[in-house]
């Protein structure tokens, strides 16, 4: 089961501050703050870090997510949300990682390692070709090679033996001064030109997303209720013009064409929810734990009671029983087990383990199955009545979605063409894909009802309804396939629907369906003609 969004976001910033291969932790922490209270519309308190790629990155942040309509969308849908997310974080990781990859200035770097390692015995003739590198690459007002020039000819105007302790200490404190200097100039060059790579990726990044944005909200006006479940895969080009001009032209057909639209709804009224019933079978264990007493064992006392115990006998009662004068006393009390004798008490732990069985029922309604959808696409079919169909079939989709049914789309004529979108909300591609495809062959229909019974055998369609649109110019269906569906409907509670789009429909072959249509362009409207199962059928519409 996929864990919640809100779950998952969550996740992905984690991973991404424990993980993220740019800056330091503290840094990405920030920068997921940054981000999250970009998309929620929160104020965010700047933390006070002067490193300059973190700077950039919440810039570059703060430009990505002012793109128009962008926030609204996300605050609308949480799928866009999730995927925001995950490219922008994406994007910051490999682009970090591009611009570190490779730079203009790497011999320039190797060749500062390269001083910094030399020993101060080969200095004394190497010195002058350092400086003059530096006077070549940088101008005086960036490095002043001539102070440090006179500093190296007083060093080295001393013969090695003359040279004192302290002589060479004020030489490593001059030198490594010039080379921070060098490295601190060569380091803004890299930074300069590594934040110009990543302003180029990030200009690039925007526009796709900007892109997006842009596509998305097409989408919005062509195919609700669609888009209330999209999101959108930024590693997919972006959709051809011709994909949009598809998908307005047919939902433009639907909404002119109103009993398109009623028997898209009445079919999702077909199969009503069934109701169902669980039984759940609980053992439990109870286990308690309480204090015992035990009478019988020492342990300590808590009391003094009159008994014949002479064993705990209070010193008291002794003292009566030594003297003659009160021994009748004693006896005259033992007899009566009026003895004062010390109470004592043990308490123990007992654990106790009670098994119990409960048994629960749940009633609840089972999900409506999904649509398999065959649709004649045959030579025959060509103009109006293909058209027809595939506005139908858009319609038919567009009442999944909102009902979360799943459709699996069958495209026949002498062969098949199927499209699985069992997951349908993520699906537009092949749909749009779907309303372009034709074949304008013959007619081979028990090939797709094949299909049809493969389908209806599978797990992800077992509860399927199954609608053929066809103008059923077509042979008779093979036996095998006519044997297998009548086990479906009359085992499985299958049915089986035909839209007939033609007054030439083989008789026999509608014969097999449940419920047949036919649909009629020049009047725009269906007529209902039941062959079973009339009174069922309008009973659950």
């Amino acid at each position: 089961m996929n864990q919640p969004i809100n779950i998952q976001l969550e996740q992905e910033y984690q991973r991404f501050i424990e993980f993220g291969n740019l800056l330091d932790r503290r840094s990405r922490r920030y920068l997921v703050e940054y981000l999250k209270h970009r998309l929620s519309g929160e104020v965010y308190e700047e933390p006070d870090l002067h490193e300059g790629y973190f700077r950039y990155f919440r810039s570059a942040l703060e430009k990505i997510t002012t793109i128009d309509d962008l926030l609204a969308l996300c605050a609308k849908n949480e799928r866009i949300t999730l995927q925001v997310v995950l490219d922008t974080l994406y994007w910051m990781r490999k682009t970090f990682e591009k611009a570190q990859l490779k730079n203009p200035w790497q011999r320039e770097l190797d060749t500062l390692k390269g001083w910094s390692v030399t020993p101060l015995k080969v200095m004394r003739s190497r010195y002058p070709h350092l400086l003059n590198l530096l006077r070549n690459t940088y101008g005086k007002e960036e490095l002043n090679a001539d102070f440090y020039e006179a500093k190296f000819k007083a060093f080295f105007a001393k013969e090695d033996e003359a040279q004192t302790k302290e002589d060479k200490d004020n030489f490593e404190l001059i030198f490594t001064d010039l080379l921070s200097q060098w490295d601190a100039l060569l380091q803004a060059k890299l930074l300069d030109y590594q934040l110009n790579k990543i302003e180029e990726e990030r200009q690039q990044f925007s526009e796709l997303l900007d892109a997006k944005v842009k596509e998305y909200k097409q989408l919005q006006s062509l195919i609700t209720p669609f888009t209330d479940y999209l999101g959108w895969d930024m590693s997919r080009e972006l959709w051809q013009e011709t994909s949009f001009d598809v998908l307005n032209e047919y939902n433009d057909l639907l909404e002119d064409e109103q009993s398109v639209k009623a028997l898209a709804d009445l079919l999702g009224q077909l199969r009503e929810a069934e109701i169902e019933t669980e039984e759940e079978t609980f053992e439990k264990t109870i286990v308690r734990q309480e204090w015992k007493t035990d009478t019988h064992a020492k342990a300590e006392i808590v009391g003094i009671h009159e008994s014949q115990d002479l064993s705990n006998l209070v010193s008291s009662e002794v003292g009566l029983l030594s003297d003659p004068l009160t021994e009748d006393i004693f006896l005259k009390k033992y007899a009566d087990q009026g003895l004062l004798t010390f109470r004592y008490e043990d308490r123990r732990l007992v654990k106790s383990k009670h098994n119990i069985t409960e048994i629960h029922q749940k009633v609840r309604q089972k999900e409506k199955g999904p649509f398999i959808i065959c649709v004649d696409t045959s030579e025959s079919m060509m103009g109006d009545p293909e058209r027809i169909a595939k506005v139908l079939c858009l319609g038919v989709l567009k009442m999944a979605v909102r009902e979360n049914r799943g459709a699996y789309l069958i495209n026949f004529s002498a062969g098949i063409q199927t499209i699985n979108l069992y997951n349908i909300a993520d699906s537009i591609d092949q749909i749009a894909k779907f309303l372009t495809m034709s074949f304008y062959g013959g007619t081979d229909v028990s090939l797709a009802l094949t299909e049809v019974l493969r389908q209806l055998k599978s797990n992800d369609y077992r509860d399927a309804d199954v609608l053929m649109i066809s103008d059923f110019i077509m042979y008779k269906i093979d036996e095998d396939v006519l044997a297998d569906i009548r086990y479906f409907q009359h085992n499985k509670g299958t049915e089986f629907h035909s839209l007939t789009l033609s007054d030439e429909a083989n008789s026999e072959v509608l014969d097999r369906f449940d419920t047949n249509w036919i649909y009629d362009p020049k009047r725009k409207g269906i007529i209902k003609e039941l062959t079973r199962g009339l009174g069922e059928i309008n009973e659950r519409v």
